[in-house]
């Protein structure tokens, strides 16, 4: 009976690390989609073009700053439909299952 005990015990910690497991993943996944988030709606006027990240320029090897500038305008322009039914199938989950 003790054995049973313990048995049962170690088979409801190994399921609930996999089900915290899941979760962790859920939540990586939404902080991801969070910053696209925050890249999609960044002002060009007001807050790229402080930092010269307003313009990308087209070519091979121009550096950082530029990859990050186009990868904002990328971000702007590319993804604004695909962020949004994201975030709608994000929070029609999070509305489901909590």
């Amino acid at each position: 009976n003790e054995h049973t005990k313990t048995n049962t015990k170690q088979k409801h910690t190994h399921t609930s690390s996999s089900a915290t497991m899941a979760i962790g993943l859920v939540h990586l996944f939404e902080s991801g989609l969070l910053l696209f988030n925050a890249a999609a709606i960044l002002n060009e006027r007001r807050f790229l073009r402080k930092y010269s990240l307003d313009s990308a320029v087209a070519g091979e090897n121009l550096g950082v700053k530029n990859q990050v500038a186009t990868f904002l305008h990328a971000t702007r322009t590319f993804m604004r439909y695909p962020l949004v039914v994201t975030n709608i199938l994000v929070i029609l989950y999070e509305m489901t299952f909590g």
